[in-house]
């Protein structure tokens, strides 16, 4: 893993994120790429006379914010604890967006945080952040809360049968020190699989993929949502891996509003991979 990308807001709450990545830089000796895209206030329409005081209005207001925000980002980049790491503030100025900004950068791991339903919103499903793990090319970390240490030990892998999972994994870091998969269905009234169909299919898919550590819970729940998050809580879970394909949609596991529900619901830390 070369290169993390963080997308920030600027606020205090966005250098969650930021710490996440940088514990990680460290033991896989990444760079960080700090990305930040300007709002610009809107222009109500001209008025006679007006539009050359307009104009230099917008501008100067345009020059304050960028200015800014470059000296929060070279705050956040000269913060102590992070010595020792490469953090480039990259600030988008041209109006594009963020989620254009960080979707386009060379990335291994996107790192982003996310405060749940109310930052969600904004953050994963009304806009940003729903489009950047949409349109991303490389798997994105969600945080909802400060972590001392990020290193996951307790990983969930959520998983439906759907033979798209058979491809190739490129975990952007090690998921856990035993390397032990812990498999988790949840079996929902409207699905009428069998577990020992659900079993089988699961043993087929970890000898396909060379896994001989697992482990499969099938848990029945009201919804797919409902089973994942509180599974997480259950087991103290470090982490939950999501799957989903991109810009194609999500996978069967993650129709409708399932990923909208885990993350907005989870307060453990999701990775959404790409298949």
């Amino acid at each position: 893993m070369k290169m993390i990308v963080v997308p920030t807001d600027l606020s205090a709450e966005s250098e969650i994120a930021l710490s996440v990545a940088v514990d990680l830089a460290r033991v896989y000796e990444s760079d960080i790429k700090l990305v930040h895209s300007v709002l610009y206030p809107a222009v109500v329409g001209p008025y006679p006379g007006g539009s050359m005081i307009v104009a230099d209005y917008m501008l100067d207001t345009h020059r304050k914010l960028e200015d800014e925000a470059r000296q929060t980002m070279d705050q956040m980049q000269q913060n102590p604890a992070y010595a020792g790491v490469s953090i480039t503030p990259v600030l988008l100025t041209s109006g594009r967006g963020l989620v254009d900004g960080v979707t386009e950068q060379a990335a291994d791991l996107i790192v982003l945080f996310s405060q749940g339903s109310s930052g969600l919103a904004e953050w994963l499903v009304g806009s940003n952040a729903e489009a950047i793990t949409r349109h991303a090319q490389c798997p994105v970390l969600v945080i909802k809360k400060p972590i001392s240490h990020f290193k996951p030990e307790k990983i969930v892998f959520a998983i439906d049968m759907d033979d798209r999972f058979r491809k190739s994994d490129h975990y952007p870091f090690q998921m856990g020190e035993q390397n032990q998969h812990q498999f988790l269905y949840v079996l929902t009234p409207s699905d009428n699989r069998q577990p020992d169909g659900i079993r089988e299919w699961v043993d087929e898919l970890a000898q396909y993929k060379g896994i001989t550590d697992y482990n499969l819970v099938i848990r029945h729940a009201h919804s797919v949502p409902e089973g994942i998050v509180e599974y997480a809580e259950d087991t103290q879970a470090d982490l939950i891996v999501l799957f989903t394909q991109g810009h194609t949609g999500l996978s069967h596991l993650l129709a409708g509003s399932v990923a909208e529900d885990v993350l907005n619901r989870a307060q453990t830390p999701v990775l959404i991979m790409r298949l």
